[in-house]
């Protein structure tokens, strides 16, 4: 009788319990920055199960975070699964203009960097979609202030801002 249950508890070990699938993000880090006339900021999503989010315009630069619940940190794992980096060029310049919007993704893994920087309207829609996702889903975080550095990738003199003119109220 021992060894029937004991040959039943195994069976019921090895077959009766299926293994959760682990999702993972497919990468170390993903930064996503942006920057126009009203606003210069960066995304970061890493491993965990934080979100930070980096404002330098308008000013003052502030840094926050977002503590994702499991069904926020499975979409995003869904989104980023679905979309392939590697196809895409570094660099997306729209010709003529000098006031366009930028965005630079920087998603780094296993030691591996991967830059593309658009600048216009150029780029494949399918990076225009995946920002349009990314900010979505920012806004429905609540974000938390801190003053903790964060890293958000070198941004460097693309998404330096020249001085805004003086108001004309003050003349």
């Amino acid at each position: 009788m021992k060894k029937g249950i004991l040959l039943v508890a195994i069976v019921f070990t090895f077959f009766g319990c299926k293994k959760e699938e682990m999702n993972e993000f497919p990468f170390d880090s993903f930064i996503l920055s942006g920057s126009g006339l009203r606003q210069d900021n960066s995304i970061k999503i890493t491993k965990s199960d934080t979100v930070y989010f980096q404002r330098r315009f308008p000013e003052p630069k502030e840094n926050f975070y977002a503590v994702l619940n499991k069904h926020q940190k499975t979409r995003l794992e869904k989104f980023f699964k679905s979309l392939n980096f590697n196809p895409f060029s570094t660099y997306y310049q729209q010709e003529n203009i000098a006031d366009g919007g930028s965005l630079q993704f920087e998603i780094l893994n296993n030691n591996k960097r991967k830059l593309i920087f658009i600048y216009g309207g150029t780029a494949p829609d399918k990076l225009y979609d995946g920002d349009h996702f990314l900010r979505k889903f920012q806004k429905e975080l609540t974000f938390i202030k801190t003053i903790k550095p964060i890293y958000f990738g070198d941004q460097g003199p693309i998404f330096d801002r020249p001085p805004l003119p003086p108001s004309l109220k003050n003349k």
